[in-house]
Protein backbone atom coordinates (compact mmCIF):
# COMPACT_ATOMS: atom_id res chain seq x y z
CA UNK A 1 0.00 0.00 0.00
CA UNK A 2 1.31 3.12 -0.89
CA UNK A 3 -0.20 6.81 0.06
CA UNK A 4 0.17 10.22 -2.50
CA UNK A 5 -0.48 13.39 -1.02
CA UNK A 6 -0.49 16.37 -2.91
CA UNK A 7 -1.18 20.34 -1.16
CA UNK A 8 0.31 19.63 1.59
CA UNK A 9 -0.17 23.61 2.08
CA UNK A 10 -3.04 23.28 2.68
CA UNK A 11 -4.36 23.00 5.89
CA UNK A 12 -7.95 20.95 5.23
CA UNK A 13 -6.92 17.37 4.89
CA UNK A 14 -8.97 15.16 2.17
CA UNK A 15 -8.36 11.35 2.22
CA UNK A 16 -9.00 10.18 -1.20
CA UNK A 17 -10.15 6.19 -1.34
CA UNK A 18 -10.81 4.05 -4.55
CA UNK A 19 -13.13 1.49 -5.85
CA UNK A 20 -12.68 -2.03 -6.35
CA UNK A 21 -10.76 -3.00 -9.90
CA UNK A 22 -9.76 0.59 -10.35
CA UNK A 23 -6.65 2.88 -9.18
CA UNK A 24 -6.11 6.27 -7.12
CA UNK A 25 -4.93 7.49 -10.63
CA UNK A 26 -7.93 6.50 -12.65
CA UNK A 27 -10.61 7.72 -10.06
CA UNK A 28 -9.01 10.52 -8.52
CA UNK A 29 -6.94 11.90 -11.24
CA UNK A 30 -8.46 14.68 -12.82
CA UNK A 31 -10.20 15.70 -9.63
CA UNK A 32 -6.95 15.87 -8.03
CA UNK A 33 -5.84 18.53 -10.31
CA UNK A 34 -8.24 21.05 -9.38
CA UNK A 35 -8.65 19.89 -5.84
CA UNK A 36 -4.86 19.91 -4.36
CA UNK A 37 -5.07 24.11 -4.78
CA UNK A 38 -7.46 23.77 -1.88
CA UNK A 39 -6.99 20.72 -0.22
CA UNK A 40 -3.93 18.31 1.42
CA UNK A 41 -5.58 15.28 -0.61
CA UNK A 42 -3.97 11.74 1.33
CA UNK A 43 -4.68 9.35 -2.13
CA UNK A 44 -4.03 5.69 -1.27
CA UNK A 45 -2.69 2.71 -3.90
CA UNK A 46 -4.74 0.25 -2.21
CA UNK A 47 -3.42 -3.55 -2.13
CA UNK A 48 -4.08 -5.31 -5.32
CA UNK A 49 -4.55 -2.10 -7.44
CA UNK A 50 -1.19 -0.51 -7.48
CA UNK A 51 1.26 -1.12 -10.19
CA UNK A 52 3.83 0.05 -8.23
CA UNK A 53 3.68 -2.47 -6.12
CA UNK A 54 2.32 -5.83 -8.70
CA UNK A 55 3.22 -8.56 -6.41
CA UNK A 56 1.10 -7.21 -2.99
CA UNK A 57 -2.57 -8.62 -3.02
CA UNK A 58 -5.33 -7.74 -1.10
CA UNK A 59 -6.57 -9.53 1.55
CA UNK A 60 -9.66 -7.80 2.80
CA UNK A 61 -11.65 -4.75 3.28
CA UNK A 62 -10.55 -4.96 6.78
CA UNK A 63 -6.85 -5.78 6.65
CA UNK A 64 -6.68 -2.82 3.85
CA UNK A 65 -8.92 -0.31 6.80
CA UNK A 66 -6.68 -0.96 9.50
CA UNK A 67 -3.33 -0.19 7.78
CA UNK A 68 -4.76 3.24 6.75
CA UNK A 69 -6.52 3.66 10.13
CA UNK A 70 -2.56 3.09 11.29
CA UNK A 71 -1.09 5.37 8.72
CA UNK A 72 -3.26 8.27 9.65
CA UNK A 73 -3.02 7.84 13.13
CA UNK A 74 1.11 7.82 13.15
CA UNK A 75 0.82 10.46 10.67
CA UNK A 76 -1.82 12.79 11.32
CA UNK A 77 -2.77 11.68 14.79
CA UNK A 78 -5.73 9.98 13.74
CA UNK A 79 -7.38 13.49 12.45
CA UNK A 80 -9.28 13.54 8.90
CA UNK A 81 -11.12 16.70 7.81
CA UNK A 82 -12.50 14.78 5.40
CA UNK A 83 -12.86 11.29 3.43
CA UNK A 84 -14.28 10.33 0.03
CA UNK A 85 -14.70 6.59 -0.59
CA UNK A 86 -15.86 5.20 -3.89
CA UNK A 87 -17.77 2.06 -4.33
CA UNK A 88 -15.44 -0.43 -2.57
CA UNK A 89 -14.17 2.24 -0.83
CA UNK A 90 -16.80 3.84 0.73
CA UNK A 91 -16.84 0.15 3.33
CA UNK A 92 -13.28 0.86 4.38
CA UNK A 93 -14.42 4.34 5.06
CA UNK A 94 -16.93 3.00 7.43
CA UNK A 95 -14.12 1.09 8.98
CA UNK A 96 -11.64 3.09 9.35
CA UNK A 97 -14.16 5.36 11.14
CA UNK A 98 -15.32 3.13 13.56
CA UNK A 99 -11.90 2.74 15.24
CA UNK A 100 -11.73 5.41 18.28
CA UNK A 101 -8.51 6.65 17.45
CA UNK A 102 -9.97 8.31 14.26
CA UNK A 103 -11.80 11.56 14.28
CA UNK A 104 -13.48 12.39 10.78
CA UNK A 105 -15.42 15.92 10.11
CA UNK A 106 -16.64 15.25 7.24
CA UNK A 107 -17.37 11.45 5.40
CA UNK A 108 -18.76 11.29 1.63
CA UNK A 109 -19.63 7.69 0.22
CA UNK A 110 -20.02 8.08 -3.35
CA UNK A 111 -21.98 4.58 -5.26
CA UNK A 112 -22.07 2.69 -1.96
CA UNK A 113 -23.19 -0.68 -3.20
CA UNK A 114 -24.54 -2.34 -0.38
CA UNK A 115 -24.94 -6.03 -1.47
CA UNK A 116 -24.28 -8.61 1.53
CA UNK A 117 -23.19 -12.37 0.81
CA UNK A 118 -24.40 -15.51 1.78
CA UNK A 119 -22.67 -16.97 5.02
CA UNK A 120 -22.21 -20.40 4.36
CA UNK A 121 -22.49 -22.90 7.14
CA UNK A 122 -19.36 -25.04 5.42
CA UNK A 123 -16.12 -23.28 4.68
CA UNK A 124 -16.10 -25.78 0.95
CA UNK A 125 -18.97 -23.69 0.04
CA UNK A 126 -17.71 -20.62 0.65
CA UNK A 127 -14.61 -21.25 -1.36
CA UNK A 128 -16.12 -22.33 -4.26
CA UNK A 129 -18.86 -19.33 -4.21
CA UNK A 130 -15.59 -16.98 -3.88
CA UNK A 131 -14.04 -18.65 -6.78
CA UNK A 132 -17.31 -18.52 -9.32
CA UNK A 133 -17.17 -14.88 -8.46
CA UNK A 134 -13.55 -14.22 -9.30
CA UNK A 135 -13.97 -16.20 -12.48
CA UNK A 136 -16.66 -14.63 -13.64
CA UNK A 137 -15.16 -11.18 -12.62
CA UNK A 138 -11.45 -11.34 -14.16
CA UNK A 139 -13.63 -12.66 -17.58
CA UNK A 140 -15.76 -9.58 -17.52
CA UNK A 141 -12.64 -7.28 -17.22
CA UNK A 142 -10.56 -8.47 -19.71
CA UNK A 143 -13.56 -8.04 -22.13
CA UNK A 144 -15.12 -4.97 -20.81
CA UNK A 145 -15.13 -3.35 -24.23
CA UNK A 146 -18.57 -5.82 -24.56
CA UNK A 147 -20.13 -4.22 -21.82
CA UNK A 148 -19.26 -0.78 -22.99
CA UNK A 149 -21.80 -1.17 -26.01
CA UNK A 150 -24.29 -2.63 -23.24
CA UNK A 151 -24.13 -0.01 -20.64
CA UNK A 152 -23.75 3.00 -23.40
CA UNK A 153 -20.68 4.17 -21.06
CA UNK A 154 -17.16 3.95 -21.10
CA UNK A 155 -16.74 1.66 -18.27
CA UNK A 156 -13.55 -0.36 -19.67
CA UNK A 157 -10.78 2.91 -19.33
CA UNK A 158 -11.93 2.97 -15.21
CA UNK A 159 -10.85 -0.91 -14.78
CA UNK A 160 -7.69 -2.22 -13.99
CA UNK A 161 -6.79 -4.71 -15.63
CA UNK A 162 -3.55 -5.85 -13.93
CA UNK A 163 -5.53 -7.08 -11.07
CA UNK A 164 -4.93 -10.64 -9.80
CA UNK A 165 -7.30 -13.41 -9.48
CA UNK A 166 -5.78 -13.80 -5.79
CA UNK A 167 -6.34 -10.32 -5.14
CA UNK A 168 -10.30 -11.13 -6.26
CA UNK A 169 -10.55 -14.15 -4.69
CA UNK A 170 -9.54 -12.69 -1.47
CA UNK A 171 -11.96 -9.81 -1.75
CA UNK A 172 -14.87 -11.90 -2.26
CA UNK A 173 -13.88 -14.78 0.24
CA UNK A 174 -13.78 -11.95 3.09
CA UNK A 175 -17.24 -10.41 1.96
CA UNK A 176 -18.48 -13.73 3.04
CA UNK A 177 -20.33 -13.26 5.96
CA UNK A 178 -19.00 -9.36 5.82
CA UNK A 179 -21.97 -7.15 7.41
CA UNK A 180 -22.38 -3.53 6.79
CA UNK A 181 -21.14 -0.99 9.63
CA UNK A 182 -24.05 1.39 8.76
CA UNK A 183 -23.29 3.17 12.10
CA UNK A 184 -20.05 4.38 11.40
CA UNK A 185 -22.57 7.74 9.59
CA UNK A 186 -23.54 8.70 12.83
CA UNK A 187 -20.01 9.56 13.76
CA UNK A 188 -19.26 12.28 11.31
CA UNK A 189 -21.17 14.65 8.65
CA UNK A 190 -21.87 11.91 6.41
CA UNK A 191 -23.27 12.05 3.21
CA UNK A 192 -24.07 9.38 0.26
CA UNK A 193 -23.81 10.05 -3.50
CA UNK A 194 -25.75 7.58 -6.30
CA UNK A 195 -26.69 8.19 -10.18
CA UNK A 196 -29.97 7.79 -10.97
CA UNK A 197 -29.52 4.71 -12.53
CA UNK A 198 -26.89 2.76 -9.54
CA UNK A 199 -28.39 -0.18 -8.13
CA UNK A 200 -26.49 0.54 -5.25
CA UNK A 201 -29.43 3.47 -5.06
CA UNK A 202 -32.47 1.18 -4.43
CA UNK A 203 -30.19 -0.92 -1.80
CA UNK A 204 -29.29 1.85 0.09
CA UNK A 205 -32.86 3.48 -0.12
CA UNK A 206 -34.51 -0.10 0.68
CA UNK A 207 -31.96 -1.36 3.62
CA UNK A 208 -30.58 2.03 5.56
CA UNK A 209 -32.93 3.28 7.98
CA UNK A 210 -32.62 7.31 7.96
CA UNK A 211 -34.73 7.46 11.51
CA UNK A 212 -31.16 5.35 13.13
CA UNK A 213 -28.44 6.57 10.26
CA UNK A 214 -28.17 10.08 9.53
CA UNK A 215 -26.76 11.17 6.58
CA UNK A 216 -27.58 13.25 3.40
CA UNK A 217 -28.39 11.61 0.50
CA UNK A 218 -27.78 13.22 -3.02
CA UNK A 219 -29.12 11.76 -6.27
CA UNK A 220 -27.36 12.73 -9.43
CA UNK A 221 -30.07 12.41 -12.38
CA UNK A 222 -29.10 10.84 -15.34
CA UNK A 223 -26.21 9.52 -13.83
Amino acid sequence: MKYFEFGKENKTTLLLLHGVDTTWQMSFEKFIDVAKKKYHIIAVAEDGFNADEPDVDAVSVIEEARKITEYLVENYDGKVDIILGESLGVMIMTEIMLDPRIKVHTAIGDGYTILEYPNFKFDISKRFFAHFLTEVEFFAFRHMGFFNKILGEDIDSMIYKNVSKKTLYNLEYSMMPYRYKFEALNLADSYLWHGEKEPGLKQVLRKIDKSKYHFAHKVFKGK
